[in-house]
């Protein structure tokens, strides 16, 4: 059930003391964490630090044991996934979740399905990515791993999302591409979109991120701007993984 709790500068996303756990094994116990809108947080830490679990329980797609989800003011404890993407959340999966044998055209005109134009979703790509412009015809299973996160990103937008949420944008990209990514996401900030960017490898995100939040072992243990958590970054649980 989705309730309504707040006013319109409520953060877009906002998790209050969350527990969650896979059958009687807890793996988190009380994150707090908040997407003000319109900016860049980045949620970082190592692998099993539970940055996958915050975002399952975030979209719906596995329940909180305890504590309160609210998305744009809306307590969404218990909501379908889906009923969670109409308040204006898209999740950008890693893995980048095209449709690889469809062309580039195909899968823009799979976003038209909220009754956007498929004319105008297709416009607005190319016009932010005009990579997508030179590959329209391309079947999206052969483009690079960059060009198919540059059209996971476009479709997502095509649902005009007030909260983004980028699930390790950088995986298995070149650090070029990844910086050309991260270029493109401070853009789509600026338009006003807030954005949730999960992370391994910190130092490829915090250049755009308005605050960052540090996860280990199920637990936020540190938040703030990224030169306030510099000192937490250098710590040796996230080693040369920063």
């Amino acid at each position: 059930m989705i309730e309504t709790t707040g006013t319109a500068n409520v953060a877009l996303l906002e998790l209050r003391g969350v527990t969650a756990q896979y059958g009687k094994i807890r793996v988190l116990h009380g994150v707090d964490l908040v997407v003000p809108r319109g900016e860049v947080v980045a949620l970082l830490g190592p692998n099993g630090a539970g940055k996958t679990t915050t975002l399952l329980v975030a979209t719906g797609q596995h329940p909180a044991t305890s504590g309160c989800v609210h998305v744009a003011g809306r307590h969404i404890n218990g909501a379908k996934p889906d009923a969670i993407a109409r308040l204006g959340l898209c999740t950008i999966p890693e893995g980048r979740g095209v449709f690889r044998n469809l062309t580039v055209r195909e899968n823009l005109v799979m976003a038209s399905y909220r009754g956007v134009s498929a004319n105008e979703i297709i416009e607005k790509a190319v016009a932010r990515f005009p990579r997508l412009g030179e590959r329209i015809g391309q079947i999206a299973g052969t483009m690079s791993g960059g060009e198919q996160q540059m059209l996971a990103m476009a479709r997502g937008l095509a649902t005009d999302p007030g909260l983004l949420i980028i699930d390790e944008l950088s995986m298995g990209l070149a650090p070029l591409i990844v910086a050309e990514l991260y270029e493109i996401v401070a853009g789509i900030a600026r338009e006003g979109v807030s954005i949730l960017v999960v992370e391994q490898f910190a130092r490829t995100v915090l250049g755009v991120a308005d605050h960052a939040v540090i996860m280990q072992h199920g637990r936020a243990v540190a938040a703030g701007t990224p030169a306030e958590l510099e000192a937490e970054l250098s710590a040796a649980y996230l080693g040369a993984s920063i």
